[in-house]
């Protein structure tokens, strides 16, 4: 198989590195700049892991140009934050082909985006649309070249539109990760949609401590001081509210501490506080936050609201993700309500259950 990756971060670079690493011909677009380390990379062409996995091999091409990455691609890679989706997919369109499959790393409502950007700009091409829940790794940029993998995770879900083509796409992700990663079958996309862990292992650490991240912004590790017995309380309140959202639309969803024991090893710990210092905790050498970091800047307008927004169209109460929201909005002085992840955006207002969910099968 061809792949194309569009993105040129942390997990973009990781997965050009894995996908290289199997001898499939992979093409890294950079859509930022023409950087000293993009040059390097697109002369060097070759990407590599180290850390938790350790493998590497020779890119296809490297490239700023995004019909020529896509061109012929079997498979097109969005890999990128969720506030980048709406840019990528209006370059991305004009150049898709019939029969290509594209997946987005993590997802974040992409789908629902995508199809809707596709009808917005009548391009009736016939595609496959793949999700995940969230990246295969915790992983950061070590040098043009390198990507560190602080820990993988053992398994992560995937959802696919139509339905029917699921099989196959695992089936080739699996072969590409295959002794490092598992691709399972989600439910549904917008069960999906719904089991970002960001949710809730990001917004109520960094608002609770705010005062502590602001005077230590270089020292303050978000996940193991940032959670404490009584934030983890919190946090699986909000996982609660979640939940409860998404059984409403007739899911049933997995909390984020089976999450996270899926991803990164079992144990028997009881709370997420507790889960985050054992053994298994892949936050141990996580270092750094900011009160304006994408924990919120991303993840509550892209993450929280539109959940939200959609229980308050099912009519499913989210006090606590109301309160997020807000509170959010009131710290950086903006109004994440209406920022992100509108449902006017993704093509779901105004609709039914039903209708939101038939889009996607």
């Amino acid at each position: 198989m061809k792949f194309a990756v569009l993105g040129s971060g942390n997990g973009a670079r990781a997965w050009c590195a894995q996908i290289a690493a199997k001898g499939c011909s992979v093409v890294m677009w950079e859509p930022l700049e023409a950087t000293e380390d993009y040059l390097k990379l697109k002369e060097k062409k070759e990407m590599f892991l180290e850390g938790d996995i350790q493998l590497g091999g020779k890119l296809a091409g490297v490239t700023m140009n995004i019909e020529d990455a896509m061109k012929g691609a079997d498979c097109i890679l969005v890999i990128v934050p969720s506030f980048a989706h709406k840019p990528i997919f209006r370059k991305m369109i004009p150049y898709l082909e019939d029969g290509q499959h594209v997946i987005v790393v993590p997802s974040n409502f992409a789908a629902y985006r995508l199809k809707k950007m596709m009808l917005d700009e009548h391009c009736n091409k016939k595609i496959y649309i793949s999700t995940t829940e969230t990246m295969p790794y915790a992983c950061r940029i070590k040098n043009f070249d390198t990507v560190v993998i602080f820990k993988r995770k053992f398994s992560i879900h995937i959802a696919s539109t139509p339905l029917s083509v699921g099989p196959e796409v695992r089936k080739f992700l699996n072969d590409i990760f295959d002794g490092y990663v598992s691709f399972l079958p989600a439910e549904h996309i917008l069960a999906l949609d719904f089991s970002n862990a960001n949710f809730v292992m990001h917004p109520y650490p960094l608002l609770l401590n705010y005062g502590q991240i602001e005077k230590n912004p270089t020292t303050f590790r978000h996940y193991i001081d940032g959670i404490t017995p009584l934030i983890s309380e919190q946090m699986e309140y909000l996982d609660q509210e979640r939940i409860s959202i998404g059984s409403n639309l007739g899911f049933t969803l997995t909390s984020a501490l089976d999450l996270m024991k899926l991803y990164y090893g079992q144990n028997d710990t009881k709370n997420l506080y507790e889960y985050v210092n054992s053994a298994e905790t892949p936050y141990a050498d996580l270092i750094g936050q900011n009160v304006k970091s994408r924990y919120i800047t991303e993840d509550v307008p892209g993450v929280i609201m539109p959940i939200a927004r959609l229980a308050k169209q099912i009519g499913t109460p989210s006090p606590r993700c109301d309160t997020i929201i807000d509170l959010a909005s009131q710290l950086h002085g903006t109004n994440y309500w209406t920022q992100g992840t509108t449902l006017n955006s993704i093509g779901i207002e105004g609709k039914s259950s039903q209708e939101i969910i038939e889009m996607m099968i």
